[in-house]
């Protein structure tokens, strides 16, 4: 589906999947968590910073379950913490326990591994029909920025940025010479908070767009030079190694996506969860690092990067590109289709 057209003439696209009007997961190329650590506000980015120092603090955590249909986890009453590496290791009596009553007080990496860089201690859960569900505990981190310009160096690639690559490598690079180098912004301009450790914190884009009746959707990124994720384009941080990208909130928000509003009758609705590529912020009290995305109800909201959301990956047509047919008229019935030969 057409975004816009960008200022330097190139189309914006978003994937819809192998139909013009899929939807659900036909829409997207799978799921993935935008970063698979939250403890720190550099995961809130596309790209983040490698830490100076590893501290082993907690926050809380609640109102979002863990699930494990297969039953069990690792689980341990002690652990310990490697200050050189920012390892937690389940140490004393490692058991396989449910997400229950009997195991609260235990620490978990919420999976059958022994070592994370994230840990929960179980403090609430509840079972949904066969599946345990860990609801709420204390949420251990180990990295810990000094800075702003440390945890957003742009030196790490998030989980999503790997993935988004490694498809468009295996589907798009052949195609390459017709994709423009436009750039995909992240936008981490501070809105509230210095954006650093675990500092509360909200980036620009959620000072734009919470508010509905102070809505300032804008498709310029603030701060090009280190938050429009470029290949060559001296426009932006050139940290991409393809032209690949996500939708930012602010084109969401355009299109017609609201904060909280439901909304089912837009282009960009597909009725499940998917990520865009805007930062939101770093909520202290649940030690979590938070990035927008479109719910299944079509509403803008933000959720924790761990979440293994929908990917619907994001390219910039060359304006020179031509199409097979001028019978064409972009209609899902009659869709464009690009000439690339």
């Amino acid at each position: 589906r057409i975004i816009r057209i960008n200022e330097d003439g190139s189309i914006r696209l978003i994937y819809q999947g192998e139909s013009a009007d899929a939807t659900g997961e036909g829409a997207t190329i799978g799921n993935s968590a935008f970063n698979s650590m939250v403890g720190d506000n550099a995961f809130v980015g596309y790209m983040y910073g490698k830490p100076t120092t590893y501290k082993d603090e907690y926050g809380s955590y609640s109102g979002w379950a863990w699930s494990s249909a297969t039953g069990t986890v690792k689980m341990s009453r002690t652990y310990s913490f490697n200050e050189s590496t920012g390892v937690y290791t389940l140490t004393g009596n490692i058991v396989d326990g449910y997400y229950d009553e009997a195991h609260y007080g235990y620490y978990t990496c919420t999976s059958q591994a022994t070592t994370c860089t994230h840990m929960i201690k179980i403090t609430q859960a509840k079972k949904d029909g066969n599946t345990y569900q860990l609801w709420a505990g204390e949420t251990h981190a180990g990295y810990f920025s000094t800075s702003y310009e440390q945890a957003h160096a742009n030196e790490v690639d998030s989980d999503i940025k790997t993935y988004l690559k490694n498809w468009y490598r295996q589907h798009l690079l052949k195609y390459d010479n017709y994709i423009a180098d436009t750039g995909f912004c992240d936008d981490r301009s501070l809105y509230i908070g210095n954006g650093a450790g675990r500092v509360a914190t909200y980036f620009g884009s959620s000072g734009r767009l919470y508010n509905d009746n102070n809505r300032k959707p804008q498709f310029a990124c603030s701060n090009a030079t280190h938050d429009l994720f470029t290949v060559s384009n001296e426009k932006g941080n050139k940290k991409s190694q393809y032209k690949i990208g996500l939708i930012t909130n602010d084109e969401v928000a355009y299109a017609g996506g609201v904060y909280n509003l439901a909304n089912s009758s837009y282009y960009l609705y597909i009725n499940l969860y998917y990520w865009t590529m805007s930062s939101s912020g770093f909520d202290s009290a649940g030690s979590r690092a938070r990035t927008w995305h479109v719910d299944p109800a079509g509403y803008l909201h933000d959720a924790a990067v761990w979440n293994a959301f929908g990917v619907r990956p994001v390219i910039n047509l060359n304006p020179n590109a031509e199409i097979t047919s001028t019978e064409q008229d972009g209609t899902i019935s009659n869709p464009y289709i690009i000439k690339t030969n």
